[in-house]
């Protein structure tokens, strides 16, 4: 009977509902800028990529040290530099795509591709700061962060 009567008055909220209803506010959207700013900025350093074709690793380059060919696939990669990025062409059954690794800031984008019209690997967030995942569906390519969590298969249990 005692609320019936506050909301009769109009004295629904007293001064210690606000105060929760205010921090309750600010723990949102603190956990809001983090999971934003995570987003953006990054959770974590890659030192480099791994190139998977259908599963297999195919290339593998570490920012500083250089990259590789894996065991029997050296006719799959072909490397070019111009400036201060360095162009990897990934051939396969399906097609060819083609990275690019910035030597400065240490990332690498997917530059070209022959898989579609839209090319949407070419679209794709760079691999740096933020460890990101490129896929390309047609080819069955995914370029795969070093040091970075792989995040392009959902973890169970």
């Amino acid at each position: 009977m005692n609320r019936v009567r506050l909301v009769r008055e109009g004295k629904l909220f007293r001064a210690w509902d606000l105060l929760v209803y205010g921090l309750l506010a600010l723990l949102i959207a603190f956990l809001f800028v983090l999971f934003v700013c995570s987003d953006v900025f990054g959770t974590g350093d890659a030192r480099g990529f791994r190139v998977e074709v259908r599963g297999e690793a195919v290339y593998t380059y570490v920012f500083g040290e250089g990259g590789s060919a894996a065991e029997g696939k050296g006719n799959l990669v072909e490397e070019r530099t111009e400036g201060e990025t360095l162009y990897v062409r990934i051939l396969s059954a399906d097609g060819w795509n083609e990275l690019a690794v910035d030597l400065a800031e240490e990332s690498v984008r997917m530059h070209d591709a022959d898989c579609s019209l839209r090319k949407d690997c070419t679209h794709m967030r760079a691999i740096g700061a933020g460890g990101r995942v490129i896929t390309c569906l047609p080819h069955a390519l995914k370029v795969v962060p070093l040091g970075g969590e792989d995040l392009s298969s959902p973890s169970v249990g």
